[in-house]
């Protein structure tokens, strides 16, 4: 089951539409974040093919090679302007 968000998270997911959203974990030390589907699949992708696609894209990046977090934020920065821009 998934989690509900929080008020908090409702607002600030709000406050930022479009945008990846952070929330702090704080007895692990960590940093989440919150996205929307159309954020993931891109919009109008919400079938079971494209969400079984994400799963095994993430899939994969969990078996990958691991890699810096500054190299995997600019692969994700790099994905996100892709999808930006065919949305336009």
């Amino acid at each position: 089951m998934a989690a509900k968000l929080t008020n908090e998270q409702r607002n600030d997911i709000a406050a930022n539409p479009h945008q990846a959203v952070p929330v702090v974990d704080d007895q692990a030390d960590k940093v989440y974040y919150i996205v929307d589907e159309d954020f993931l699949l891109g919009a109008g992708e919400h079938d079971e093919e494209s969400r079984q696609r994400l799963r095994a894209l993430i899939q994969e990046g969990i078996d990958g090679p691991h890699v810096s977090r500054e190299v995997g934020d600019a692969r994700i920065r790099a994905k996100m302007q892709q999808y930006a821009d065919k949305s336009e």
